[in-house]
């Protein structure tokens, strides 16, 4: 396995990409800045064996994207299995998004500094024990907490891009980079049809055996070529634990509201109660932020103009595209009884999602062509989210063969890669250097918020146009459903609007120190939202 991962990461740097000059320049300012430092520098912060780390590296950001994306075409099997309702069975993916917004802050923190290989080993460790208890599970309250733990993998991959910064050599830094950043949208593109295969050949269950493991020899890996302090890095201060209980606290009421609000009531006391404990713990944690002098998220910075856009359009992007999938995923696999719906197998509804994967990695590519020719960051931002409304819509208006599902899951990729490529261009010019990691890392986390509320939203969109003793949703459920998702999509291009179209006069552009961490993060933004992650924790001024 050594053998295999060490020429894995010597493969990434012996065939680079030839299309991608801003790279070669960033490896060329990072070389000369590594010029001027005192002999032996570099090489005492550097890994011996670089080839091998970045194998191990990918091979983590493999799994943890696989993971992500395993059992969600499986959830029409599971509700059938485990006799629940699918809306009940959708909080296999509604909880995995949950535990990564709210685990993706806390983790950033507890690894900030020397202790990276300890908090993602732990990380690591915790999606085993959930693979194994959703394995193992003979009821599906043990399956959802198994999935839910599951989840913390969405805020390790932050961690391992922050060990590739820290110890790959400044000359293979740039490829390092990249490499890891697309093995996400790959191994997302992968998840689908993989889990699929498996519950076709075996059974549900031998998915969650497949995860544990390849997160058990993932942990053998890091354990192996990781050393013990991956950064030389001091942390910034104490973890903020109470703003991390209060923000999850916040976010699980909201959830249960949304997701079960059809069937208990929207009016009904319970309802009620679930919406005002939310918002009363949100506004207790945006309070206690403020006011900390260690905060989890400095949301001080988070008012300027184009931070607070951003972030705006990466909720509303996230419920779009997480509410479409949960849409595409129950109407591929509805019973051809319905009259809508293709009884497509989970292999083959892989193969109508992996299109999206696709989708964001040429979305990387074009962004960097398509941005200047569309006025900044605002024009990408608005081309890509016109993407998905135009998906979205279309979808509403035909749903009638695969071949229509698979072509709007590229489009999906193709808006979104876009749009989220687009958010670091517009945080990292308003927030000082030193807080680029805080205010990127909370844009990802309020994507995977976007990406719950889209979810849970979905399934009681859905149960509302159930008939009575009916196990399917109306076809005119799904019509109204992708209708809403547009809408939200033209709500989030109306926010993008409100950008300015160039830098305001005396305004300073984006400062050429750091248009090679912007382009990195444009890149990595949008490889990265197959899963709806963004790889710009840690990011250096």
């Amino acid at each position: 396995m050594t053998n295999l991962l060490q020429t894995l990461g010597r493969y990434v740097h012996a065939k680079p990409n030839p299309a991608r000059p801003a790279r070669t320049d960033r490896t060329r300012r990072d070389e000369r800045s590594g010029a001027h430092q005192q002999p032996g520098a570099v090489a005492a912060h550097t890994h011996p064996r670089p080839g091998l780390l970045l194998g191990v590296l990918i091979y983590c950001g493999l799994v943890i994207a696989v993971i992500g994306t395993l059992g969600t075409p499986l959830i029409p099997l599971i509700a059938d299995a485990q006799h629940v309702s699918l809306s009940d069975a959708q909080w296999l993916l509604t909880l995995t998004l949950l535990t990564g917004a709210a685990s993706t802050p806390l983790l950033g923190r507890l690894g900030d500094g020397p202790h990276r290989r300890t908090v993602l080993l732990a990380g690591l460790g915790t999606v085993a024990a959930g693979s194994l208890l959703a394995a193992t599970a003979n009821g599906f309250t043990q399956l959802l907490v198994g999935r839910g733990l599951m989840g913390v993998g969405v805020g390790l991959m932050p961690l391992a891009l922050a060990i590739a910064r820290d110890l790959l050599p400044p000359r293979q830094l740039a490829a390092g980079i990249g490499a890891l950043s697309i093995t996400v949208a790959t191994g997302a593109g992968l998840g689908y049809p993989l889990s699929g295969l498996i519950a076709e050949s075996f059974d549900y269950h031998a998915g969650f055996w497949v995860a544990a493991v390849l997160t058990a020899a993932a942990m053998a890996a890091v354990l192996a070529v990781v050393p013990g302090r991956a950064s030389t890095r001091a942390a910034r201060g104490p973890v903020d634990l109470v703003g991390a209980l209060l923000f999850a606290a916040g976010l699980s009421p909201l959830l249960v509201a949304l997701s079960e609000g059809e069937s208990w009531g929207w009016t009904s006391p319970r309802i009620i109660a679930l919406f005002g404990a939310g918002v009363v713990c949100l506004v207790a944690w945006i309070m206690l932020e403020l006011h900390s002098a260690h905060p989890l998220v400095e949301l001080k910075y988070l008012a300027a103009r184009p931070v607070l856009i951003a972030d705006v359009c990466a909720i509303l992007a996230g419920f779009g595209m997480f509410n479409a999938m949960t849409l595409i995923n129950r109407l591929a696999q509805a019973p051809t009884s319905t009259g809508y719906g293709f009884g497509a197998s989970p292999a083959v509804l892989g193969l109508v999602i992996l299109p999206l994967a696709v989708g964001t990695v040429l979305a990387s590519r074009w962004s960097r062509w398509l941005g200047p020719r569309t006025g900044g960051g605002r024009g990408l931002l608005l081309v890509g989210l016109f993407a998905v409304a135009l998906a979205e819509f279309g979808l509403a208006v035909r749903h009638d063969h695969l071949v229509e599902l698979g072509g709007a899951t590229f489009l999906f990729g193709v808006g979104i890669g876009l749009a989220f490529a687009a958010m670091p261009g517009l945080i990292i010019g308003s927030v000082p250097p030193h807080e680029t990691g805080s205010a990127t890392s909370f844009n990802q986390v309020l994507r995977t918020v976007g990406g719950s509320v889209g979810s849970a939203l979905g399934a009681a969109m859905l149960a509302a146009h159930t008939p009575a003793g009916a196990t399917e949703p109306s076809n005119s459920g799904y019509t109204v459903a992708f209708v809403i998702a547009g809408g939200v999509g033209v709500l989030a291009m109306l926010a993008a609007l409100a950008l300015p179209s160039s830098p305001r006069a005396g305004e300073p552009a984006v400062p050429a120190s750091r248009q090679a961490e912007l382009e990195t993060l444009q890149e990595e933004a949008a490889d990265a939202a197959a899963s709806g992650l963004v790889m710009a924790d840690d990011v250096e001024p």
